[in-house]
């Protein structure tokens, strides 16, 4: 039996940087082959706390929008980074300015222009989320989506992963191979598939708190760093 692995390999001559021409490799199997795919995975506590947050104004004129936008904006990117975001982990992703209307007897009556500024923010220590947020609201933040939690760095936690699919796929292989008559497998074909893991943002709406309130409460939990590996073992003697 004869197995045709595909492989992108970057050419050394002939093709600009970044080109890339397909290499065929065979590989001869002399027994029947088992393919599997596996996914594993860890658990892993997030560090990093990713947001949207931003304001939104309305006024008869666009430049009065966008003016007073602007100010506000500004207070809220000034509150992020004195409550501790880094400038390189604030980022504009939305700026938009629209006229709006209403609808009345059929007729459609201009009511004035509604300006919007967005910016994601990371916040990298956890124990702040709470604060953190009731802050913005008093600074004028009129939105929030949010927050997705991540790992900053989740290499640890992949190899974890990886070695739990590595050791599934041995067992699982080794005992089909001996299910068919054969004492083990040897690995011919190794495939890694990205799979990300990680949370899923909650629309919120913020507002401002009195004294008697607490922070509000957030939960962090746990996410799940997993991977996937896709084998082609070949069942020896």
């Amino acid at each position: 039996m004869r197995i045709m692995i595909f492989a992108a390999l970057l050419a050394t001559t002939g093709l600009a940087s970044g080109e890339a021409m397909a290499t065929q490799v065979s590989i001869t199997a002399a027994n029947p082959v088992i393919d599997l795919t596996i996914t594993e995975s860890v658990d892993a506590k997030p560090d990093i706390a990713t947001f949207s947050t931003g304001v939104q104004n309305m006024a008869p004129t666009a430049t009065e929008a966008v003016r007073a936008n602007n100010v506000q904006m500004a207070s809220v990117v000034a509150r992020l980074k004195t409550l501790g975001i880094a400038e390189r982990d604030i980022q504009t992703t939305q700026i938009s300015l629209n006229q709006q209307f209403d609808y009345r007897d059929g007729r459609q009556i201009f009511k004035g222009y509604q300006a919007s500024n967005m910016v994601t923010s990371k916040l990298r220590d956890l124990k702040k989320l709470g604060a953190f947020l009731d802050a913005l609201a008093v600074d004028g933040a009129t939105s929030f989506n949010g927050p997705t939690f991540s790992v900053d760095d989740d290499s640890a936690f992949r190899g974890a992963a990886r070695d739990k699919v590595w050791a599934t796929a041995m067992s699982r292989a080794q005992n089909l191979a001996r299910k068919a008559g054969y004492n083990d497998v040897r690995v011919l074909r190794v495939e890694e598939t990205d799979s990300q893991g990680g949370g899923y943002p909650r629309p919120m709406v913020l507002r401002a708190m009195d004294a008697s309130e607490k922070s509000t409460p957030i939960a962090p939990g746990e996410l799940s760093v997993g991977a996937t590996l896709s084998f082609t073992f070949e069942m020896v003697k």
